[in-house]
């Protein structure tokens, strides 16, 4: 009989912390590859749509491992669609939060990294609570 291997329980302070970790990695990947992106003549709207993307995944490797790497199992595809799936609703806030501030102009359309982080902040809290109830919720003993 194989044993997984348990992380130690976490307290919410340390799992708050390895989450923003991951959130700020996730960011790091959404706005670098956006600005890639853009800068080579891509919409924003488009890009983005690929470097969120590559953060949802980005941001998954890192919670199942690191913030919630007590209550989870090895990374498997249906983890990841369960991720993602808790993670729709925030990144439709995140996405329409995004477009809207980079349709109104300004220095948003201009460096839309800004936009990036405006909508990020917005849709961090929405995705610890359903990471923390849904995703990896806590386990009997």
């Amino acid at each position: 009989m194989s044993k997984t291997l348990r992380w130690p329980d976490r307290t919410l302070t340390r799992r708050l912390s390895w989450f923003a970790v991951a959130g700020l990695t996730g960011f790091a990947v959404d706005a670098g590859i956006l600005t890639v992106l853009t800068h080579q003549g891509l919409d924003a709207r488009v890009a983005r749509l690929a470097s969120f993307g590559c953060a949802l995944v980005a941001t998954w490797l890192l919670n199942c491992s690191l913030a919630f790497g007590d209550r989870a199992d090895a990374p498997s595809l249906a983890e990841f669609v369960q991720y993602a799936s808790a993670s729709a609703l925030a990144g439709l806030i995140n996405l329409a939060l995004f477009t809207t501030l980079v349709t109104l102009g300004g220095p948003m359309a201009d460096m839309p990294v800004l936009a990036v982080a405006l909508a990020t902040g917005v849709s961090m809290s929405v995705n610890f609570w359903s990471y923390l109830t849904i995703v990896f919720p806590a386990r009997g003993i």
